[in-house]
């Protein structure tokens, strides 16, 4: 709880360079945060998503001033979109865990980072955000552009030869990098989360409510969308749980 309540404001300064837009939401809600008002923080840094601002420190700190203020279920929400933006930032995962611990839907996880080996790819794989990845690409292929072009500019075998050599590291790297980035590009255009955000959300077998409800899920359980339709969700939960809910009971991971 502490290191949940401890970390809530940090990010103020940076986001207000980044967004001048944002700029007085974000003082003003820091300012609410601080003097307890979790509410009014919340009303304020909401301004800045209307507004379409992406940010994983936003995000991570609407999901603690939500938790402060008591709604498990919005905090889960923001605390995942935090990661979506930044899977590698432990502070963002350890308040996630600490709020899931407190719901009552509980969802077997499939072991993936509990092997060694897969543990240490995902860590690799995460080890950088996307956003730094990219720079890092477009680094590299000016790099190689520059080396290519000097090593046709060069009359010297020797010096041709060491700008060759040079030219394949970096290659490989960014064939890495790019696959790494490839990647979680693809899985944030094909795969998103939701999460239920009150305190329990019918899944109804058809997208309306004269169908037959199949189930009932707790604030904070955390589904795979399928689909939106007008007023639903099409969610799955595991291999148990295939249905509908309304889009006013859940929010989807940005």
């Amino acid at each position: 709880m502490k290191k949940i309540l401890l970390l809530g404001f940090l990010f103020a300064a940076s986001l207000v360079v980044a967004a001048p837009n944002c700029k007085s939401p974000i003082a003003q809600g820091s300012l609410a945060y601080r003097e307890g008002n979790f509410e009014k923080a919340i009303e304020l840094w909401q301004t800045c998503v209307e507004q379409g601002f992406q940010s994983a420190d936003l995000y991570y700190n609407l999901g603690n001033a939500y938790f402060r203020d008591g709604r498990v279920g919005f905090a889960i929400l923001y605390y995942e979109s935090a990661l979506r933006l930044n899977p590698a930032n432990e502070d963002y995962l350890h308040n996630l865990k600490f709020a899931q611990g407190l719901t009552k839907d509980k969802v077997e996880e499939n072991g993936l980072e509990e092997n060694p080996i897969l543990s240490a790819f995902f860590k690799a794989h995460h080890a950088l955000s996307l956003e730094t990845q990219l720079h890092i690409i477009l680094a590299i292929v000016w790099i190689i552009l520059l080396l290519s072009i000097l090593r046709v500019l060069s009359a010297n075998p020797r010096t041709k030869s060491i700008l060759t050599g040079s030219v394949f590291p970096l290659a490989l790297i960014l064939g890495i990098i790019g696959f790494s980035a490839g990647y979680k590009i693809y899985v944030m255009e094909t795969f998103h989360k939701g999460v239920v955000t009150v305190k329990s959300a019918d899944v109804m077998s058809g997208p309306e409510d004269s169908y037959q409800t199949l189930n009932a899920l707790s604030e904070g359980t955390i589904f795979e969308v399928m689909g939106v339709r007008e007023g639903w969700v099409q969610i799955r939960l595991g291999e148990k749980v295939n249905g509908f809910v309304k889009t006013t009971e859940v929010g989807i991971v940005k």
